[in-house]
């Protein structure tokens, strides 16, 4: 597994690389040239040692510096219980890895030498574990990542016994589907889908017996660098933002053949092959659009050409309406390409080009290097398998945001043709606005920190949290998490802000940790009503004073006067304040909404 990361001309990930990597990075720590940015421990009950420089080397790739601790040999339930202990210094990441053979062996020993009750003390078994994970949870505000077990592999039974679908691959079956939902009940745990990954690679090809008799290490060595991409995958998705727009080339990537030589009717694309393939591609660019990925077009074509595919060709299952944004001409992609990052209003680093021609791809990696550029295969068969397990737009959490993206884009652009027709004001009286504040419920955490993470315009402090970390500070007395909510009577534009507040022990004084917005909302004074709800809210807790923090960053420019124009003067350093009752009140044409005012000094 390649990472999303990865800089043109670097040697591919493999196994070696990955130890080298590590290695270079331990000892850069040690002597403290280097300083890790994210402490993980991982606690197993199999030898996990081999598994750490491929965890690492992955994560290293993908922008992660990595400290990683392995706790006791098979001692999950004491670093569930006592997780301080087992990981001296602190970290931000456990891992919990266990077997079935590991964790219930003389269960699933006695299930298949035919007791009848062996299931049920197995099921009992588990469930002590998901209320040892519970108890870290309660304990412990970082990351909880727990592995879906892999079939077992060191027991005298195995997968291509005959008995297997109602032996162990019935008890199999039973534990990981009570996993699953025991887990599901314990807040901000993230599953680890190691049986995947085992069917994936296969069951002899996962195991190593000689590793397994001499170390308790049951798993091939590729098994492991596998793992340790899958995982590294994980917890560099909980540090960062995925891309939001996918570029695309026509010709040859969306179909098959050269729609200006071949003719609408010539181009490949429908139920043989290999038109089939092409439209396998289309319906994932489809159900990536579903989880908030937008679709763009960048070809050299004419334009009357391309959508003249899109409108009558019966094989399209990608539809004219399905593209946000385009640039169809003879001009150089990697010029085009900063058009329809502007058309989205998104930055060019939020996109991933996709094109069947080297030349192009290679010119593209040079001129636009923060775009993530995608080789289309040459082969069409080979298309779905490669791009479906691109990590460009791993997302452990689809928000109902997400889902509704391309939507919100479409009535963007409704709104930008209506402000082609209105002055500025008079657009914005039109516009009807309503801005919602409100306290984020547990539902909406992994939105909030979904926009902590990849807003940069409008951000006072850009300081990144993991949802976790958020739902800490949601709990917390002295904090407040706010979302912002913004709607106009062209749609809904979703959750678009976030305010961690801090108050003081004494309530007098409320610090604003972050307040961001995105960039979709700014332009319309949203930002004015945003403050003036939170100084509503700080006055009713009885406090008097605001204090915030402008941090620069190299993206956050339109947010540098905004504390200035809000009635903040300079206290010191980044720091301002403003008496609450210097802060202006929202636009008049901006209705307000705070339903949790009522209940504001509870």
């Amino acid at each position: 597994m390649s990472s999303e990361a990865a800089q043109p001309g670097t040697p591919p990930m493999d196994p070696k690389r990955a130890r080298a990597l590590w290695r270079e990075w331990t000892a850069n720590m040690e002597t403290g040239a280097a300083t890790p940015a994210l402490r993980i421990g991982i606690a197993a009950t199999f030898t996990a040692n081999p598994l750490v420089p491929y965890l690492g080397g992955h994560l290293l790739e993908a922008g992660v510096q990595p400290a990683i601790q392995l706790g006791p040999y098979h001692q999950l339930f004491q670093v569930c219980l006592d997780h301080r202990s087992h990981f001296p210094g602190g970290v931000d990441v456990i891992v919990l890895l266990w077997r079935i053979e590991d964790l219930m062996t003389e269960e699933v020993s006695a299930f298949l030498h035919g007791d009848p009750e062996a299931l049920g003390r197995a099921l009992g078994r588990l469930s002590s574990f998901g209320q040892a994970v519970a108890a870290l949870r309660s304990a412990f505000a970082g990351t909880i990542i727990v592995n879906l077990p892999p079939f077992p592999s060191t027991l005298p039974a195995h997968a291509l016994e005959l008995s297997n679908p109602g032996n162990l691959g019935a008890f199999h079956r039973t534990i990981t589907s009570a996993l699953v939902e025991q887990l599901s009940r314990i807040e901000g745990v993230r599953l680890l889908d190691l049986d995947a990954l085992q069917r994936h690679h296969g069951v002899a090809g996962s195991f190593d017996a000689r590793q397994w008799y001499l170390y308790h290490q049951p798993f091939s060595d590729r098994f492991l660098f596998e793992t340790g991409a899958l995982l590294g995958r994980m917890i560099a998705t909980l540090r960062r933002a995925p891309r939001k727009c996918i570029v695309l080339d026509c010709d040859n990537t969306l179909w098959g053949g050269v729609v200006g030589e071949d003719g609408v009717g010539g181009l490949q694309i429908g139920e043989d092959f290999p038109g089939w393939a092409y439209r396998d591609f289309q319906k994932l660019l489809l159900r990536w659009r579903q989880q908030g990925i937008l679709l763009a077009i960048a070809s050299k074509n004419n334009e009357a050409d391309v959508w003249e595919v899109f409108e009558k060709h019966s094989g399209m299952a990608l539809k004219r309406e399905h593209i946000s944004a385009w640039q169809i001409n003879w001009e150089p992609k990697a010029e085009n390409i900063p058009k329809i990052a502007k058309a989205l209003n998104i930055g060019t680093d939020s996109l991933v080009f996709i094109d069947d021609n080297p030349m192009e791809i290679d010119y593209m990696r040079a001129a636009r290097p923060e775009v993530h550029s995608v080789l289309m295969p040459e082969e069409p068969a080979d298309i779905l398998p490669a791009m479906r397990v691109l990590a460009a737009f791993d997302r452990l959490e689809i928000t109902k945001e997400d889902r509704g993206r391309a939507e919100m884009m479409r009535a963007e652009q409704q709104r930008e043709a209506a402000l082609s027709h209105l002055s500025k004001e008079d657009f914005l009286r039109d516009l009807a606005l309503t801005v919602e504040l409100f306290p984020a419920p547990p539902e909406e955490l992994d939105r909030i920190a979904q926009l902590i993470n990849k807003t940069n315009q409008f951000n006072l402090s850009t300081i990144r949290r993991s949802v976790d970390e958020v739902r800490v500070l949601a709990a917390a007395p002295l904090h407040r998490v706010y979302g912002l909510r913004v709607a106009d009577k062209f749609g809904d534009y979703g959750l678009t802000g976030v305010a961690i507040i801090e108050r003081s022990p004494a309530k007098q004084r409320w610090t604003i940790d972050t307040l961001l917005l995105s960039c979709r909302v700014l332009g319309r004074q949203v930002e004015t009503a945003f403050l003036a709800g939170l100084a509503a809210d700080a006055l009713e807790d009885g406090a008097h004073e605001l204090f915030a923090s402008f941090v620069p960053s190299a993206k956050n420019a339109p947010a540098a006067s905004f504390l200035p124009d809000h009635g903040f003067t300079v206290a010191e350093g980044h720091a301002w304040r403003a008496a609450l009752t210097s802060i202006p009140p929202g636009p008049p044409y901006i209705n307000l909404l705070r339903p949790h005012c009522e209940t504001i000094s509870a």
